[in-house]
């Protein structure tokens, strides 16, 4: 469970634009959340761009979705954080290994928008490391992306990032299931491309209003 305060969260995201807290959900949460996307049928979920799995709204079907929704200290931090914090919906996403294709969720690196911010929690609900296709996240990017050159959807080429970002900005958001993240998505970040396994992601979207 986290061991940071609230104040220091919120500094962090200010600062990077990205929090890791592990341990936010016990195993067992993260199992029953499990139990219950499986009952959803495989048809209900719509390909994402970079090859993902996504099934929209999984609030509406899944009691630990919508707790997750409604957890009130991940609001807090979208409250106070900026004026993006209506929780809009959980979207699951389930990215698979296949060996003779190259996969992602989001496809490429790329920013959500162009606001002042766009705040997201994703919630791994399993175990995540450098081959399952962890969130990647450039820290204190917010900065320097609008003079990149951008295609299809705020979307920016590998060779940009790879000629204009340090590596050590660059974080690997890897953990076991019920880590939690807490992002800024108007920095620049990415779904890795997966090399094994299987990687399957809460994530609570939050728009403003206004």
């Amino acid at each position: 469970m986290n061991v940071l305060t609230k104040e220091e969260i919120l500094q962090t995201l200010r600062e990077d634009g990205i929090v890791i807290i592990p341990d936010y959900w016990t195993g067992e949460q993260c199992d029953i959340a499990l139990s219950e996307l499986d009952q959803i049928p495989p048809q209900a979920f719509e390909s994402g761009q970079g090859g993902d799995k996504r099934f929209q709204h999984t609030n509406r079907f899944s009691t630990s979705a919508n707790a997750f929704l409604a957890d009130t200290f991940v609001q807090s931090i979208a409250d106070d954080y900026s004026l993006c914090k209506d929780a809009d919906r959980v979207m699951t996403t389930v990215l698979n290994h296949f060996p003779d294709k190259d996969s992602d969720s989001g496809g490429g690196w790329h920013v959500d928008s162009k606001e002042p911010h766009q705040f997201k929690a994703l919630l791994y609900l399993t175990d995540v490391d450098e081959s399952n296709g962890p969130f990647t996240f450039v820290k204190k990017s917010r900065s320097i992306v609008d003079d990149f050159p951008m295609h299809d959807n705020n979307r920016i080429t590998e060779e940009t990032v790879s000629e204009r970002v340090s590596p050590d900005d660059i974080i690997e958001c890897t953990g076991s299931a019920g880590t939690l993240i807490l992002a800024d998505t108007t920095y620049l970040h990415r779904g890795k491309k997966i090399e094994s396994g299987k990687r399957v992601v809460y994530t609570t979207y939050f728009y403003d209003r206004g």
